[in-house]
């Protein structure tokens, strides 16, 4: 028989617990439990070659796997260094390539924060504590005491501040939370790493678990069986307002690695056009600019005759300004930088936003 080294954590009541394996023949087990008292065994795995030549070493290596992802999430080596959160690398993307595999999970790209949620807290990408979000951490809690081991992946966002990425940033790196904005940044959530499973697995999981929460949000996951499906999606996504598309292949999370499995896509374009007409909002939006009416070359219009309008990249002050100043913008001189995806059959831009504005040596 063979038996492993025993690793450590401490629980959320601050218990010291322990796990190790026992490896014999073709089969194995884990023996865990709080240290100086009960321990359990679990039922034996029998396992047969699959990766590996014999079904002795087939047992061995899925023996060793637990053990690592369970170091890779909460345990450790020794027991004087479980004070110290581990670092919990999240799976990177790779840029989408325009060929992939289908079936395929179909999800909105954000622009947030990247967000790893443990019982120990919540982590950048990059292991930094975020201690800004005290009401997503009271919301989390119950979770975490079900289950210590759980890890969710996601970004602090707020869809409704998708035009002003800085402010999210500043609400999330504060290091003292702010009555005055407490609930703003929301928890979106796509990804439950802990959760042992394929994609399609892990996303209904994580989809139940949230359901009636105030705070956390599961992103939206569609399936496309086509690129057609695949292009839809992605179209919609943009029209809503999100920067883009995530794609997520039904395979394991790979911890730590940018993955195949995983695609971001994003493809905009994006020109410089003559304003010709700056419009106002309606109700909350009253009083700001709402959207930019520019000229194509040879004034190409929409079916209706009317030129082509852009929704406005920028917070609400910034819009408020460029209303203010719209006799300026329209003097003939002033242009937009246009960020649109792909054109459309009668050459006008598909999904356009203003993200510059340029007039006579000035830029904003």
């Amino acid at each position: 028989m063979i038996a492993s080294d025993t690793i450590y954590k401490l629980d959320t009541q601050g218990r010291l617990r322990s796990w190790r394996y026992e490896v014999d023949s073709n089969r194995w087990r884990s023996i865990s439990g709080i240290v100086d008292g009960a321990q359990t065994a679990t039922d034996w795995t029998v396992c047969y070659a699959k990766s590996q030549e014999t079904n002795e070493a087939q047992a061995q290596f899925e023996a060793e796997a637990e053990r690592r992802k369970k170091l890779e999430r909460q345990y450790h080596p020794s027991p004087d260094t479980c004070d110290t959160p581990n670092f919990f690398e999240p799976m990177l993307a790779k840029g989408y390539k325009g060929k992939i595999q289908f079936p395929i999970a179909s999800q909105p790209k954000l622009d947030g924060i990247r967000c790893i949620a443990r019982a120990e807290g919540l982590f950048t990408r990059q292991g930094k504590p975020i201690v800004s979000c005290p009401h997503i951490e009271e919301e989390l809690a119950p979770f975490f005491v079900a289950d210590p081991d759980l890890v969710l992946d996601g970004e602090l966002y707020n869809h409704a501040l998708k035009a002003d990425f800085e402010q999210i940033v500043s609400l999330v790196r504060k290091q003292e939370p702010n009555p005055a904005t407490a609930g703003v940044v929301q928890y979106h959530i796509y990804d439950i790493p802990s959760f042992d499973g394929t994609f399609f697995q892990r996303a209904p999981v994580y989809n139940a678990m949230l359901k009636g929460s105030t705070h956390l949000v599961p992103v939206e996951t569609r399936i496309a069986f086509n690129q057609a499906m695949f292009d839809k999606d992605y179209e919609e996504f943009l029209g809503d307002g999100y920067e883009g598309q995530m794609g997520r292949l039904d395979a394991d999370y790979e911890i730590g690695k940018r993955s195949a499995y995983l695609l971001k896509r994003k493809e905009f374009q994006d020109a410089e056009f003559p304003i010709t007409a700056i419009g106002e909002g309606l109700g909350n939006w009253s009083g700001h600019a709402k959207y930019v009416e520019f000229m194509l070359p040879d004034d190409a219009r929409l079916e209706n005759g009317e030129r082509p309008r852009a929704g406005i990249k920028g917070t609400k002050e910034f819009c408020k300004k460029l209303l203010e100043e719209a006799e300026e913008w329209v003097c003939g001189k002033s242009t937009s930088t246009i960020q649109f995806f792909q054109l459309s059959a009668r050459g006008i831009p598909r999904f356009p936003v203003a993200t510059k504005f340029h007039k006579a040596g000035v830029r904003m």
